[in-house]
């Protein structure tokens, strides 16, 4: 029973002992930490007290303050706190990591506590050159007071930034470190933690999928000069008549090709119109006894060219010279009278001078068009040739016993077009030629109401004048031996491209 008390007493001490010297280490530990916050709150006042000098009003140098005081405040505060490799001093190992281990997002460190670097900034960035206040104004109004904001961190970084600017302005040879020429410094270790998302692996695919850019061939883009356009139409209509009514039964077919080749480089163009149209009719004799025999009539025929050379001059206006042929490819007769055959007539229209086109393109909708081309020739040559015997030279203006005619004058042309939508269109074309004695003109009018793409209606109206038909001194039906028109009604299809 005496051994164990002995046995729990010497436990009992030895218990005492350690509590007293662990208490010793602590207060030890606590010591050094308030002395070393302290030096560091001392230091902090130092520099507030430099640093509370200011340049005199108006503009001047920065102020050079006392670099032996401000030399004495570095050495006395470094000394304690830094080796000369600048690592901080302590007196026990507290922390588990080696000493050249740095943590970017947790070490706090005192600017005014770095080796001072020439940085280039020598002019302080908020300097002015208007005279200041001498009154200060206290009673600015604020919505947040500076207390709640970074107003007073900023103040104290101005500081530290002006004192370093003081001090290597006028310690030049003391400083050895210049920011322009840091480069990357070498990391000894380093440790990158990833943060982990639990999505990751929910939202990850087995195969990913490598996309890769095509390998296209380059190619050069190459100027284009010639447009090329047309329009095809075949419409066809049939005219039955009763018994008691006059006419004749008949089967109309209506074909018209356009093709449009015109090039265009610069200022200079020229433009190219091929144009074909024949209209057939289909004709049953009235004669019984001639029942079987089917008569073809020719009611339009006529093959034409329009070219227009130019080179603009100025806005709308081009200097132009145009040329007109025309005749008609197949005979058509009237009874057993020939009117027309393959160049008889033969027309040809030269002329030179100015022309004016104008596009204009509705802002609302881009089918809403509207163009106009006029065309003056004021020197002009028309003529006229008739091939065949067979065909009447007096319906085109030749005099009897002649089988050509050549006149001088002036031209006047106008061609014009307006698209109320897509599918409604309008074209006009006026020819007008007068050798200042005689006059011979043409209108021509073409309405088309496209259905859709391929199928049309049209109604199209021609009308011609020409004084020197049937000669001037026949005063009976004037009018009527001088005016010739046509006109058409038909639905077929059309196509352009």
């Amino acid at each position: 029973m005496r051994i164990i008390k002995s046995y729990f007493s010497l436990f009992v001490l030895f218990t005492i002992c350690i509590i007293s010297l662990n208490a010793q280490e602590i207060d030890t530990t606590r010591a050094k930490g308030d002395s070393l916050l302290n030096k560091i709150t001392n230091i902090d006042a130092k520099l507030k007290k430099i640093s509370t000098k200011d340049t005199t009003k108006g503009f001047s140098a920065p102020l050079v303050i006392d670099t032996a005081y401000l030399n004495d405040i570095l050495e006395e505060s470094m000394k304690p706190l830094r080796d000369e490799n600048g690592l901080l001093l302590f007196d026990h190992e507290w922390t588990p990591f080696d000493a050249n281990v740095s943590f970017r997002d947790t070490v706090i460190l005192e600017p005014a506590f770095l080796p001072v670097v020439f940085d280039g900034k020598i002019i302080p960035s908020d300097l002015k050159f208007e005279k200041k206040d001498s009154v200060k104004r206290n009673n600015e109004f604020r919505l947040i007071s500076p207390d709640q904001t970074f107003e007073k961190d900023l103040e104290k970084v101005d500081q530290i930034q002006n004192i370093r600017r003081k001090y290597y302005m006028a310690n030049p040879q003391k400083v050895k470190l210049n920011a322009l020429e840091f480069g990357e410094g070498p990391v000894i270790k380093q440790d990158i933690v990833k943060k982990k998302s639990p999505f990751e692996e929910l939202l990850s695919a087995d195969n990913t999928i490598d996309i890769a850019a095509p390998n296209i061939e380059k190619t050069s883009i190459k100027s284009i000069y010639w447009i090329k356009n047309g329009s095809h139409r075949l419409d066809l209509s049939q005219h039955n008549f009763s018994e008691h009514w006059p006419g004749d039964n008949n089967f109309n077919l209506y074909s018209e090709h356009k093709i449009n080749l015109n090039y265009k480089k610069q200022k200079v163009y020229w433009n190219n119109l091929i144009e074909w149209r024949l209209s057939l009719q289909r004709m049953k004799p009235k004669e019984e006894d001639d029942s079987k025999r089917k008569d073809i009539n020719v009611l339009d025929d006529l093959l034409r060219t329009y070219s227009t050379f130019g080179i603009e001059a100025f806005k709308n206006w081009s200097y132009s010279s145009n040329l007109e042929l025309k005749t008609p490819l197949f005979n058509k007769f009237s009874g057993d009278t020939r009117q027309r055959a393959f160049l008889s007539p033969f027309e040809l229209n030269l002329g030179v001078g100015m022309t004016y086109n104008k596009e204009i393109v509705s802002k609302i909708d881009k089918y809403r068009k509207f163009n106009i081309s006029i065309n003056l020739p004021v020197l002009s040559l028309n003529y006229k040739n008739v091939r065949s015997d067979e065909v009447n030279v007096g319906q085109f203006g030749i005099e009897e016993g002649y089988s050509s005619k050549l006149d001088y004058g002036s031209t006047f042309n106008i061609n014009m077009s307006y698209s109320r939508n897509r599918y409604t269109n309008f074209t006009s074309r006026v020819h007008y030629f007068t050798n200042y004695d005689r006059v011979y003109m043409e209108w021509e009018n073409s309405l088309n109401f496209k259905l859709n793409s391929y199928f049309t209606t049209s109604l199209y109206f021609y009308l011609k004048f020409d004084d020197a038909v049937g000669g001037r001194n026949q005063s009976t039906d004037r009018w009527a031996r001088y005016l010739s028109y046509y006109q058409r009604l038909g639905f077929g299809l059309y196509y352009n491209w």
